[in-house]
């Protein structure tokens, strides 16, 4: 009777170490979308702050590699991450949050496809522009997300 008492104790201590697991590891999660978010926000407002299209670029180029993470397919390292040691990209680490987080995943999608098509252009408007779309739908998503 005791050993059964005994394993019913240790199953139900294991039970709520994991819970307790389960809860800190969700709560990282949804720090990292919440840091990566206010970085790509940043990056893409910095974007429509300069009068050349190597500037904008390189703050699109951090928006894209803040949504994608280092194993993105646009991602490049080459101009820097401001998300690095925030995360794996707002993407992976929303569909990780679950819940509202991966609500949100649509639009870190569309920005991400917005920041890249401004990455492509040489009109300096086209590229701002496209920072500014890439803002507002980031500032939609930040609505989910709180």
């Amino acid at each position: 009777m005791r050993i059964r008492r005994y394993h019913l104790a240790v199953a139900m201590l294991v039970a709520a170490l994991g819970l307790v697991a389960t809860v800190v590891y969700a709560q990282g999660q949804e720090t990292r979308v919440l840091d990566q978010w206010k970085t790509s926000v940043q990056h893409s407002k910095f974007s429509q702050n300069y009068a050349n299209t190597k500037e904008i670029t390189s703050h699109l180029q951090h928006v894209v590699n803040c949504i994608e993470g280092q194993r993105g397919p646009l991602y490049d390292g080459g101009v820097g991450n401001p998300c690095q040691g925030q995360g794996s990209g707002l993407i992976t680490d929303s569909k990780a949050a679950g819940g509202k987080y991966t609500q949100a995943v649509p639009l870190f999608e569309v920005a991400d496809e917005i920041a890249a098509t401004g990455l492509k252009t040489k009109s300096i408007e086209k590229a701002k522009t496209a920072g500014w779309a890439t803002q507002m739908v980031l500032e939609r998503a930040g609505e989910i997300l709180k």
